[in-house]
């Protein structure tokens, strides 16, 4: 798969630019595959996957040990969901809607689905050139996880020298970007983490442990939770944007991602106007 920016993508990165809140909170959709039952959640956008927006692919983060992960992977953190995701933004009033896939990152995914990552056409930040030295500073740290001794055959550097050849993700990029994006949280948010399972019962043994997260005293390294930490990526099909500001009775448009076969599964998105 060979991809570009994709055309909704430019307007959506100008209405985070236009939000004024620290945060930008949205809701996800999904069904519950053991009861079909739909779910509905507030998660808050964290960054395009490895800082790139030509990737088209948005993250957020979660705890693997959440109820959204046992409903939508109830078959293993490898595994792909359906989503749909909804931002609004009330000072512009602009909607979102988008519709696709999701997979997992964490420190116990073993392997990111090579099927999604070809039909999205995700390749290596080595090889796109962006923003590699937010990523790969954390690679020693990664390898010495690992168990990996570093040969430098990873590095940005290297990956640069290579030119235009696409390839995926590498298992150290993967847990690179984790890294990255860990590290971009307040220590007060990676202590989240830490805490007991969500939806666990409230005792005294778990009352005491999370007054010591809170205070800071509960024994543990500040980077205990990444056990815990996951992205959750969005790989996006199909977008219904609403601009109720702009023109008389507001503006819609629908995009919807193809995949041409005879130009070699080149990426296109057909744009359609519609009434709002």
């Amino acid at each position: 798969m060979i991809h570009q920016m994709a055309p909704w993508v430019p307007t959506f990165i100008q209405s985070t630019k236009n939000n004024t809140q620290p945060f930008l909170p949205f809701q996800i959709a999904t069904t519950d595959e053991l009861t079909n039952t739909p779910r509905c959640r507030t998660v808050v956008f964290r960054d395009f996957l490895f800082k790139d927006k030509k990737s088209n692919v948005l993250t957020f983060n979660t705890d693997i040990r959440s109820g959204k992960i046992k409903e939508s992977f109830p078959n293993g953190l490898d595994t792909t969901a359906p989503i749909e995701a909804c931002f609004y933004f009330p000072e512009t009033m602009e909607q979102y809607r988008l519709r696709g896939s999701c997979f997992l990152v964490s420190k116990k995914t073993s392997n990111i689905s090579k099927k999604i990552v070809e039909k999205y056409g995700i390749v290596s930040p080595g090889v796109s050139g962006h923003h590699k030295e937010d990523l790969y500073k954390y690679e020693d740290e990664v390898n010495e996880a690992m168990g990996i001794e570093n040969t430098n055959a990873t590095t940005g550097e290297n990956n640069a020298a290579k030119g235009s050849v696409i390839r995926p993700p590498t298992t150290t990029e993967w847990q690179m970007e984790i890294r990255r994006q860990w590290y971009s949280l307040s220590r007060t948010s990676r202590s989240q983490y830490r805490k007991p399972d969500p939806g666990k019962p409230i005792t005294s043994e778990t009352s005491e442990k999370l007054d010591k997260i809170q205070r800071g005293v509960d024994g543990t390294d500040e980077n205990a939770g990444l056990e815990n930490f996951a992205l959750v990526c969005l790989c996006i099909d199909k977008v219904d944007y609403l601009n109720l500001k702009n023109g008389s009775g507001g503006e819609r448009l629908i995009f919807t991602r193809t995949a041409d076969e005879d130009a070699n599964d080149l990426e296109n998105w057909i744009e359609e106007h519609v009434c709002p």
